[in-house]
Order: C-alpha cells, then structure tokens, then sequence
C-alpha cells in the first residue's frame, strides 16, 4: 500500500502552513528548529533525500572505516588481531545491518538515530583500541576518531542538534579514556583533546550552517510552490468565470463553441454522431415584463438547474446559449437517447410548476425544445448542426410551444 499523500490534501497542507513559514522566515530559527506542524512537514520532505545520502554515504563510511585495516597492524602491533575482531566481528556487521534496514520505511523515523548509533559506534571501537594496546604508536591514532566526527558532521550531514549531542558524548568518551592510555604522555593527551575539541567545535559551525541554508532554501521553495498554488487556482477560477455563465453557473456560449469544434473534429475522425439539445423558455419576454427582472433571472435559474440534473454524463454540455436559450450537446448519442432526454426536461421544468400567466402554453412555466442529430462530415461546418437544431425548436413554437419537436432528413432549412 502506497503511503504517499494525496496531490489534493499535498497542496491543502502546503497552503495551510503559509503562515507557519512566513512567521519564520521573519523570526528566523536560531535553534534549528521550525513550528510543530512545520518541522514535521520539512523532515517528512527531506526524508527520501536523507535517506538516499545516508545510504551512500554509509557505504563509503564501510569501506573507509575497513581500509584502516591495514594501519592496524602497524599501528597496534600488540592488539591488531584484537582490532579487526571488533572492526569485522561488531562494527562491520552492525554498520551494514543498519544501512540495510534503515531502507525500511517502518524505521524512517528511527532514521537519525541509527546514523547517530553508528557514529558513536564507530567513534567508540577507536576509543577502544587505543586503550587495549600499550605501543608507543597509540598517541598517533586519535585522528581516527576526527575523522569519523567530521565524516559525521561535515559529509554525512547529521542533523544539527544530532550531530551536537553525537559530538559531545564522543568527547566525554575520549576524555574519560584518554587518560588511562599508557602510552600517551599527559602533555600529548592534552593535545589530543585539545585538537579534537576544536575539530568538534570546526565541524559543528559548519554543520549548523549548512543546515540553516539548508532551512532557508526550504521555506523559499515552500513559499514558491504557495505561490504558484495561488497563481493556479486563480487562473483556473478566470478560466472558469470565462467558460461559464455568471447567472447560471452553466457553460457559456463561448465554451460551447469551442467544445462543439472540438467534438466535430472527433466525430469526423471516429464516425461517430453528435447531437444538440436547442431549448427555448417560451413566452420569457412577457414573464420578464411582468414580473420583473429579478424573477426572471431565478426563472432561468431554476431551469438550469433542472438541465444539470438531467443531464449525467460527465462529457455532455450544458450551456446558456444566450438570453433564454439554454443548448446540450451530446457526444456519440443516438437520436433515441437525446429525445429521452429532451423528454426529460421539458417535464422536469413543468414540474417546477412556476407561475406564468402570460404564457401561451401553459398557465406555468414552459420550453421549447429542438432536436438535431448527424454524423459530422469532412467540409461541413459544425453550424450546420446548431441550424438543425434551431430549426426544430423554431417547429416546436409554431406547433404550439412546450414541446420535443426533431429535425428530419430531407427537411428544409430556409
């Protein structure tokens, strides 16, 4: 089962956090650390990259960690086997264990830990070893233990807090252990500690600062990609006020045209048939008259919503074609099918039973509606269907108005 989130519930979350990144790219984040829901969202968005670079450099750590083999056995002659045991034997098999199940998205967040396990790992079998051998080279191998904690600190990128407290009990390690290292005379165990004391201090303020720019380029890509939300949603709410009718909430007739030609072109590919709805509300300019403006608009209002209701499939068109004509267009639908329809809302209106005593069909509201069907042809333009269809309409109001009336084959268009 796929974890990731919802593109939807994505972008939701990044707009709600636009006050959580403006108010800290104001304040700034002394301490390395963002809001609650902020700092969740950033280690969730940086966790594939941690972990990718976890990954690889855990391996280079491996191989890096294993050449210092070699040193061992001149370095500590008096324990070198006692070395590659805890080098092969412990930290090995415990750093590649790690790396693998690291990969396990059930441990992510356990990600950072592990890493800081195998730094002090690491960093201890060092400490280790320079207190099991007594030969006088042992003075010599503190460096290894810089440079874990600059690998650490400085390539691995711990996080800033992980890499501060990872650092430290190091430290505490080392210092606790330096001075039961035989070998190494105090003056040398002073500058030992000294100099790994600074290479801490060195790596931390690096650390900290790749970890701020880090921060920063985060929350100026988040307040981008807001912005860019923003800039979406408010040229699809133009496209959508431009492609739809204000008082309907219908498609208007501009859109319509410009899916009428989409549609013909297909149909023209495919064979396949196109057909149109032309309704008329008859007797509207008496309604209007008499009843006002405001009364007409809920009118039309009311009729559009009952042509939304009756229309289903998502690919037909509802649109307000002009006043109070309303047109349908229907992709690969059978003459059949388009009169059900038509049927279907010429009742749905008288059923709304809205009062018209001007009209002169009905004592309520009432449409006209004309039917067109035809398979589009190469060299024709698509008005040709819109005509048909306004032709039958134009039969419907001289046969008596609230009424389903089809253009047929053969019919004459003048």
């Amino acid at each position: 089962m796929s974890n990731e989130m919802p593109a939807d519930k994505k972008r939701d979350d990044i707009e709600e956090l636009g006050g959580d990144i403006r108010k800290s790219m104001e304040d700034g984040f002394p301490l390395l650390i963002f809001t609650r829901r902020l700092e969740q969202r950033f280690l969730s968005d940086t966790l594939n990259l941690r972990k990718a670079r976890f990954l690889i450099m855990g391996i280079i750590a491996v191989f890096i960690y294993n050449l210092f083999l070699i040193t061992d056995r001149e370095m500590l002659p008096d324990v070198y086997l006692t070395a590659w045991k805890i080098r092969l034997g412990i930290v090995t098999p415990a750093m590649i264990l790690f790396l693998i199940i690291m990969r396990w998205r059930v441990f992510a967040r356990f990600l950072d830990f592990f890493i800081d396990f195998m730094i002090i790992l690491t960093s201890g079998s060092i400490i280790l070893m320079l207190e099991l051998s007594h030969h006088p080279n042992v003075v010599h191998y503190h460096t290894g233990i810089i440079l874990i904690i600059m690998f650490g600190n400085i390539i691995v990128r711990l996080r800033f807090w992980h890499a501060f407290w990872v650092s430290w009990l190091t430290f505490l390690l080392y210092v606790l252990t330096v001075s039961r290292i035989t070998p190494m005379p105090p003056p040398v165990m002073i500058n030992s500690s000294v100099v790994l004391f600074s290479a801490i201090i060195i790596s931390l303020i690096a650390n900290y600062q790749m970890e701020n720019d880090l921060r920063w380029n985060y929350l100026r890509n988040l307040l981008k990609e807001i912005e860019t939300l923003g800039l979406e949603k408010a040229k699809a709410e133009l496209e959508r006020l431009s492609s739809s009718d204000v008082l309907t909430g219908l498609a208007n007739r501009r859109h319509f045209d410009a899916l009428l030609d989409a549609e013909w072109r297909m149909g023209i590919r495919n064979g396949t048939l196109l057909s149109v709805l032309f309704l008329d509300v008859d007797d509207f300019k008496a309604y209007n008259d008499n009843y006002g403006h405001h009364a007409g608009d809920v009118c039309l209002q009311k009729i559009a919503a009952v042509i939304r209701k009756s229309v289903h499939r998502t690919h037909d068109l509802c649109a307000r074609y002009g006043g109070e004509e309303f047109i349908v267009l229907f992709p690969d639908t059978s003459l059949e099918n388009t009169i059900q329809v038509a049927e279907k809302i010429r009742k749905g209106i008288e059923l709304e039973n809205l009062p018209h005593s001007f009209s002169r069909a009905a004592s309520h509201v009432t449409i006209s509606i004309g039917v067109a069907t035809m398979t589009p042809v190469r060299g024709v333009s698509q008005n040709l269907l819109i005509e048909m269809a306004d032709h039958a309409l134009y039969k419907a109001k001289e046969l008596g108005r609230n009424q389903v009336q089809v253009f047929m084959p053969g019919e004459n268009l003048s």
